[in-house]
């Protein structure tokens, strides 16, 4: 859908996607090895893990977010504006919208509720638990299906990043990885 030109004009998009599977892995993996430390660590390993959880769950939350921003150069709102200029394709348009419109429905909660409320304006209700976490399964992973599937149509492949550790273990494929995402805090059984 987009031109060369465009995605050159839109890289950082390219870049915030890959950023959101690359977290999301990363804070799956962590989460889902809480029940291992709470049986194989001390509380002030596990209190550092919190921290880590709640900051990497508020990356997700500002990389998603921001992809619904309307004055940057990363947000779908800005692909959506450029588009309207440039497509001819009213079908692939109209299906365009149709994603754009899901995702902005589905993300005003967390926009507004997390990132502007708790995370940018540090307005708290009541105390926020440090060991209290968003639903990922509900609130933030079908938001990154959604950004998926979006900056797959407007890229016109879908967008993968891949990570060699070296050459005695396997090649992280990131989208892949994030594709399979399970939520089980006893699934990691080692550091």
């Amino acid at each position: 859908m987009l031109t060369d030109e465009q995605k050159n004009t839109f890289s950082s998009l390219r870049v915030e996607i890959i950023d959101i599977n690359i977290l999301a892995h990363l804070f799956v993996r962590k989460f889902n090895r809480i029940g291992y430390l709470f049986q194989k660590s001390t509380r002030h390993h596990i209190f550092e893990e919190f921290v880590s959880l709640r900051y990497m769950e508020n990356g997700l939350i500002l990389h998603l977010t921001n992809l619904d921003d309307d004055h940057s150069k990363f947000s779908f709102r800005s692909v959506e504006k450029e588009i309207k200029k440039s497509l001819k394709d009213q079908k692939q348009l109209k299906k365009f919208n149709k994603l754009l419109d899901t995702y902005r429905q589905d993300i005003n909660k967390l926009k507004t509720a997390h990132r502007n409320m708790r995370i940018a304006h540090l307005r708290y209700e009541e105390d926020l638990p440090l060991d209290q976490f968003l639903n990922f399964e509900k609130e933030l992973y079908p938001l990154i299906k959604s950004a998926n599937l979006i900056g797959d149509f407007v890229w016109g492949t879908k967008i993968n990043y891949s990570f060699n550790l070296g050459s005695n273990e396997k090649i992280l494929d990131f989208r892949n990885l994030t594709e399979n995402l399970k939520v089980n805090v006893n699934e990691e059984k080692d550091f």
